[in-house]
Order: structure tokens, then C-alpha cells, then sequence
């Protein structure tokens, strides 16, 4: 019987150098959902390779099974809610894939890097991983070719390498291209038995496993000097300006320009805790205002699902870009003061901008820029310097109620800057009725909402307590810990559900003076903080953060008018904290830094784990307990003692070509024998036990029917396990793990099905 060869190890390694290369994506967008459904597939891919290679030698056939194989998997795992019973696609299953890889784009165009992870992200990566993890397959264990392999590893790798926001850790490329590596040993350790095969073999120890070992030795040390020397020169070739693959993506580097810089997401996750975040400096720059504010680079509006997202586009930028006088609509008796700020050094990496509310003009030194709606900028490239004019307003209590002929900012009363979370919205209505007076203004609102948020029953923290599964607004509202993000959009949806309408700034607190007049901004001063619109000034800056967290309290945000509220601030009028100072008590921030995800204890991380191995000691366990079953039934179902013999020795000779010995085509019980005698050299019990097998099967064959014959299946055991403990490593593992007598019944199984099918006539 020919023998189909599943290339189990072939296949684990395409399979494995697949999830690697894909893993650095992670660094493209703010979580990693679909990390598991990708790693379920690349299994789906190599496992059904893995059974159909040892079903039929036609390369078509496996190819078309895997490709069957991962579109059932897609379909069900992504696609079943538009599917009839999970399985069969619909008119909508069209509809919805086309949707989820529009939105996929308009994610990957519109944000930086880490972009959100939205549903179309989901199901466009697991799809092109599965892919990535059918061509590798088919090309290292189906074609046997694994060289081409390397090159649906390389395109996949270069997408995280093209749009990364900064240099990829050297790790990662020496895994990829380790485990590509080891395909190409591997097919050639066994083109090298394959030769082996065809000349006279000694006996165990010498010429087959002695030439595969200085082979191995040899490609391992060529291999691993190939890697070093990749890595090493890596350091001294010049950085050209990255290209990037994915436009938007990429913009996390600054465009066309070199080196790193810092940016910032444009997507908030209220779920995770975040590190300490690093104290290096950012930004240097001169104001010529004595309390600057904050300098902001995104406005995100949009929140459901425990994250927050930008929902307008960014600007394109444009050459000779002319921004429109922002105060031409806020009345005049509203006091207002021109303002300039001077970038000495700028390390916040494109598009973003770091700029003051209300600019009027930017010198970016001639480079592109553009001002969106919102009023934060985007630059084509980052400027190392550039200034800016702008206004810094001082509104009374009366200006916010004033009413204009015209409104400041005409989409202020959109929906999307008065939409709640639907995850929240029940629990942050009852709040706002219980802290707000039903009587108050607008204006009034707001302050006793700051007031609640900045009060002492709330703890200011970047290790978030576990959520367990909750929305993340209603367990903060519970645990009261949290950082600038949970602070910012709890009072946006606060305001929100009192009328107001709210967003939430992204972006940087002023900094602290260095020397003179000059300010240093860092990374650690990474910040966010809702803007409320008032019908008399616009959008104005709030500071629910509690603490010295917040760089500035503007003084309109507190009601002066309670005597309680004497010991918080002196004027209406006056900035209740300084920004020049940073105690060394202050807590730190960042809007969007390296973090770590705080993992959801609704289930022990203990229990999970388990869960895993059960699962992987399972599936593991199915070819060989296959195996033993079909032996069992094997021999159980003989008519007499001269077949069961026989089925005895058929295991034998396949578990020894399990592991890797095939005797000789047509020869005797007893050529068979000597064969095996000679080239394990076996001598005492083992030796012993195979001339009483050998005899057995003689008096089975040549004894009349109906005699009397022992049970040779311990003989049988014995001999197999005196061949296993001295073959190479990975035959053992491979002759347990996927024994061919399990093939074959999984073989005959099928089969049985597609017997039990209706033909045509």
C-alpha cells in the first residue's frame, strides 16, 4: 500500500513561522482581537493539510480541502450571524464581509497607528492570516518547496514593518526568519534520507543518522550566522524614509520623514490600566501667555463599548494652508487676549499637531498643514519647529448663556456631540439627576459635575480594579480609580445626558518651565479632558481629573457663588493651579501610552490556562488513541488465530515505518527478520522476542487451519519499543503523536462516508 506522507513537522513549522510573522501587528492597532480566531485558523489550515496529505499524494485536492476548510472557518466564526445555520452563506453574508472591509479601510485611512481595532479589522486580519497560512502550507509541506514559503512570510511581515510608529524590536524579525529557516533545513534533512534510501543503509547509529546530524549541525551554524550577520548589519545601513503600505496607518512615523517620534491614538479603551509612562521630553517651546493651556492634537466623540473613537475625518493638509479667524462668531464682550507659542523643538511624530484651541495662523516652515472643524491641525510632515498665533479666551459667568446671532460652531448640536454610550446611559442618567440641581443652568451643570468628579471619594490611578466584564464607565463609577481618560469621558457623558454638548481633547498639558520662559513637555504629560459648548463661547475646557494631575483649572469652572468652594479658588476669573511647577507628588498620565492590558478576571487566569492545555492534551491525543482503538478492533475481529497473527505483524511493520524503517519490498517473515536483526544490531530479549514473532507468522501461514497460535501482540510491543528508544527525537514523538494505523482509520472512516452518499446513475 502506498504511503501518504502528512508532513506533520513540515506542517507545524509553516504554521507556527505564520502566527509569529503576524504577531507584530499587534503594534498596528490598540487591541487584539482578532490575535485568537487567527491562531484557531492557521491550526484549521495545518491540521486539515496534515490529514488530507495523509489521505491522497494529489496537491490540488489538499489545497482545495484546506481552502474549504478555512472559508467554512471564516464563515462561521466571522460571518455566522448572516449565515443559515451557521454554515450556509447568504445575499447578507456578501453585504456584510464587503461592509466589514469598507469599514476595515476607513479605519486603517483615517486613524494612526494604534488604530481601533474595529469588526472590519477583525475579520480582514484573521482572513489575510488564514490566507498567508494556506499559501505558506502549501508551499513548505504540500509543494515541498519551502524557500517559496518565505516570500508570503516576507509581504506579511512587511506590513508590520512598513507601518509600525517606530523601529521593530530585532526579535522579531530573528523569529520569522528562524522558523523559515528551520523549514528549509528541514526539507532538506529530508531530501537527504530521501537519498539515503536509495543506497545500501548501515546499521543504527551510523551512516543515516550520522550524515543527518553533521547535515543538521552544518545548517544550524550556516543558519544562525546568516541571522546574526542579517541583524548586525541592520545597524549599519542607513534608515531610508519609510513607504508605507498602508495609508494612515503609517502615519505614526511623520510621513516621509526620519527617526521616531512620539503620537498619540486617536482611540481611548477605558478598559486597560496603563505603565508608568516615560519622562522624555517631547516638546520644548516659549509662550508668551504666563498659564498656557493645553495643547491638543485629536477630538474623540464617539463612545460605545468601553473605548472612544474620533468620528470626524482629519484635514488633508494643503500647501499655503490660511486658517479661518476662529473668535469671528464668539461676541465680542467675551474678553479675549492674542497669544503666540514658539516650538523650539518638536518630537511628536506626523500628523499630528500640537497646538493651543482657538488658532489663527500656523508657520510650518512651508511644510503642508490643514485645521479641521474641530480645530486641531494635521501636518504632511513633522515640522522640527514651527509657532502659532492664537486667542486665549477669558469668559465671565455671563458670557456662557449669552445668545448669538449666528452659533459659534454650527455642528455643536449634532447628534454625535450629544449621543450617550448605550453601555451606560441608564446608570450616567440617575447620576447626573442626583448631583445636578434640576434648576441649574447650563454653566451650573457643568461645574457640579466637575465638582462631583474631582471630589475626595474618587482616586486618582493608572492600575484600573477589574471591571469584571462590566462597561468600563459604570465600574469606574463604581470603584471611583481611574485616570485622565475614565475622568474625561465620564464628565463628556455626563454633560451629554444633561443637554450639553461634549467631546473629549486629546493631547499634552503645557509643560514645565525649564529655564527662563521656556517649557519642556514630556511624554508623562500626555492628557485628556472634555470641552463642553456653551451657546455664548463655544467649546470650553474643563478639569474633572482630580489632584495636581490637572496642569490648569480654569477659574469659569468653578461656582464661586457657594461659600464652600472658597478654599478652591480666589477669583472667577483666575487659573486655580499653576502650571509652572511640577511637585514631585504629582501623579502621571498619558492619553495613549505603551500599556498593558489589565486582564478581565471574570474567569481565573489559572482556569483559563488549564482550559488550554485540556484542549491542545485533546486534540493531541486523537490520532494516537485512533490508532490504538484500530488495533484493538483489528485483531478482535480476526476469524482465527492464523488472521489475527497476521494483523499483528501488519502492526509491526507499520509502526516501524512509523519510525522511519521500511523493510525491504516483498520480502519474507524471515528476510524481514534478518533485515531488521542487521540493521538494529539486536541481541538478548529484544532479538529473542523478535524470532518468536517471525516464527509465529511462519506457523500461522504454512499450519492447517483452525491451529492454535499464541498472542504475539506483546512480542510485537516489546520489539517496537527496543526500535523507538533508539531512533532521533522526533521520530518518537512523530510515531506517537501520528501513527498510521490511526490514518488509516480515519482513512476508512471517511471513506464509509462517502459510500453511505447517493450517486447519480
Amino acid at each position: 500500500m502506498m504511503r501518504h506522507e502528512p508532513r506533520v513537522v513540515a506542517g507545524l513549522l509553516a504554521g507556527l513561522a505564520t502566527i509569529v510573522v503576524a504577531l507584530p501587528l499587534g503594534r498596528l492597532f490598540d487591541e487584539a482581537p482578532w490575535a485568537l480566531p487567527s491562531v484557531i485558523g492557521v491550526a484549521v489550515v495545518a491540521g486539515t493539510g496534515m490529514v488530507l496529505r495523509s489521505l491522497t499524494t494529489h496537491a490540488g485536492l489538499v489545497v482545495l480541502g484546506q481552502a474549504a476548510a478555512a472559508s467554512l472557518y471564516l464563515l462561521v466564526t466571522q460571518l455566522g450571524e448572516t449565515t443559515v445555520f451557521g454554515v450556509v452563506p447568504t445575499p447578507e453574508t456578501l453585504t456584510a464581509l464587503l461592509d466589514h472591509f469598507e469599514q476595515a479601510q476607513d479605519t486603517i485611512t483615517r486613524y494612526a497607528a494604534p488604530a481601533p481595532a474595529t469588526p472590519g479589522i477583525t475579520v480582514m486580519l484573521v482572513a489575510i492570516i488564514v490566507v498567508v497560512a494556506l499559501a505558506v502550507d502549501m508551499a513548505s509541506a504540500t509543494a515541498a518547496s519551502p524557500s517559496v514559503a518565505g516570500l508570503p512570510l516576507l509581504s506579511l511581515f512587511l506590513v508590520s514593518a512598513a507601518n509600525s510608529g517606530g523601529s521593530m524590536h530585532w526579535a522579531w524579525f530573528l523569529a520569522g526568519a528562524g522558523l523559515w529557516l528551520a523549514m528549509v533545513v528541514h526539507q532538506s534533512d529530508v531530501d537527504l534520507h530521501g537519498w539515503a534510501t536509495s543506497v545500501p543503509r548501515m546499521a543504527r547509529g551510523d551512516g543515516e543518522d550520522i550524515a543527518g546530524r553533521s547535515h543538521r549541525w552544518q545548517a544550524a551554524r550556516l543558519g544562525a550566522f546568516a541571522l546574526v550577520a542579517a541583524v548586525a548589519a541592520a545597524t549599519f545601513v542607513p534608515h531610508l524614509p519609510t513607504r508605507y503600505v498602508l495609508d494612515g496607518l503609517g502615519r505614526s512615523q511623520g510621513g516621509a520623514t526620519t527617526g521616531s517620534g512620539v503620537r498619540l491614538a486617536t482611540a481611548l479603551d477605558l478598559r486597560r490600566s496603563l505603565e508608568s509612562p516615560s519622562e522624555a521630553p517631547v516638546l520644548t517651546y516659549t509662550s508668551s501667555s504666563p498659564t498656557p493651556g493645553p495643547l491638543r492634537v485629536a477630538v474623540v466623540e464617539d463612545f460605545s463599548d468601553g473605548l472612544g473613537r474620533m468620528r470626524s475625518d482629519a484635514p488633508e493638509p494643503v500647501e499655503g494652508f490660511s486658517a479661518p479667524d476662529p473668535t469671528l462668531r464668539i461676541p465680542g464682550n467675551v474678553v479675549g487676549e492674542r497669544r503666540t507659542m514658539v516650538v523650539e523643538s518638536n518630537g511628536v511624530a506626523a500628523p499630528q499637531l500640537p497646538l493651543p484651541s482657538l488658532v489663527s495662523s500656523v508657520d510650518t516652515g512651508g511644510i503642508a498643514w490643514a485645521l479641521g472643524d474641530d480645530g486641531t491641525a494635521a501636518v504632511q510632515r513633522t515640522p522640527g519647529t514651527y509657532s502659532a498665533t492664537y486667542t486665549e479666551l477669558a469668559p465671565e459667568e455671563e458670557d456662557f448663556d449669552q445668545p448669538t446671532g449666528e452659533p459659534i460652531d454650527p455642528l455643536a448640536q449634532s447628534d454625535s456631540y450629544l449621543t450617550l454610550d448605550p453601555g451606560s446611559a441608564q446608570e450616567i442618567g440617575d447620576l447626573v439627576d442626583e448631583v445636578v440641581p434640576h434648576d441649574a443652568t447650563p454653566l451650573r451643570s457643568a461645574q457640579a459635575i466637575q465638582e462631583y468628579l474631582r471630589g475626595s471619594e474618587f482616586t486618582y490611578s493608572l492600575d484600573l480594579p477589574s471591571s469584571q466584564g462590566r462597561d468600563p464607565i459604570v465600574a469606574f463609577l463604581d470603584h471611583k480609580t481611574g485616570y485622565c481618560q475614565q475622568f474625561a469621558v465620564t464628565m463628556t457623558l455626563m454633560a451629554r445626558a444633561r443637554g450639553i454638548p461634549a467631546r473629549v481633547a486629546v493631547g499634552f498639558l503645557p509643560g514645565s518651565l525649564s529655564s527662563g520662559d521656556e517649557r519642556v513637555v514630556r511624554v508623562s504629560d500626555a492628557h485628556a479632558w472634555p470641552e463642553l459648548y456653551f451657546e455664548g463661547v463655544g467649546w470650553t475646557r474643563f478639569e474633572p481629573t482630580p489632584g495636581s494631575r490637572a496642569a490648569s483649572t480654569p477659574g469659569y469652572t468653578i461656582d464661586t457663588s457657594d461659600a464652600s468652594a472658597g478654599t478652591d479658588t480666589s477669583t472667577s476669573s483666575d487659573e486655580t493651579t499653576s502650571s509652572s511647577t511640577r511637585p514631585d507628588d504629582q501623579q502621571e498620565d498619558v492619553a495613549v501610552p505603551e500599556a498593558a492590558t489589565a486582564p478581565d478576571e471574570g474567569r481565573p487566569a489559572w482556569v483559563t490556562a488549564l482550559l488550554w492545555l485540556l484542549g491542545i492534551a485533546a486534540v493531541l491525543a486523537i490520532m494516537p488513541l485512533s490508532a490504538l482503538v484500530a488495533r484493538r478492533r483489528s485483531r478482535r475481529s480476526a476469524v482465527d488465530d492464523a488472521e489475527r497473527v497476521e494483523r499483528e505483524w501488519h502492526e509491526l511493520i507499520t509502526q516501524l515505518d512509523d519510525l522511519g524503517l521500511r523493510p525491504p519490498v516483498g520480502a519474507t517473515p524471515r528476510q524481514t527478520g534478518a533485515w531488521l536483526s542487521r540493521r538494529l544490531h539486536l541481541e538478548g530479549e529484544p532479538q529473542e522476542q523478535l524470532d518468536h514473532v517471525v516464527a509465529t507468522l511462519e506457523r500461522a501461514r504454512y499450519a492447517p487451519p483452525g491451529a492454535d497460535l499464541p498472542d504475539i501482540s506483546h512480542e510485537v510491543g516489546g520489539v517496537v519499543d527496543e526500535v523507538r528508544s533508539g531512533r532521533q527525537r522526533s521520530r518518537q514523538v512523530r510515531s506517537v503523536l501520528w501513527p498510521q494505523d490511526g490514518v488509516d482509520a480515519w482513512r476508512a472512516f471517511g471513506r464509509s462516508l462517502l459510500r453511505r452518499l447517493p450517486r447519480r446513475r
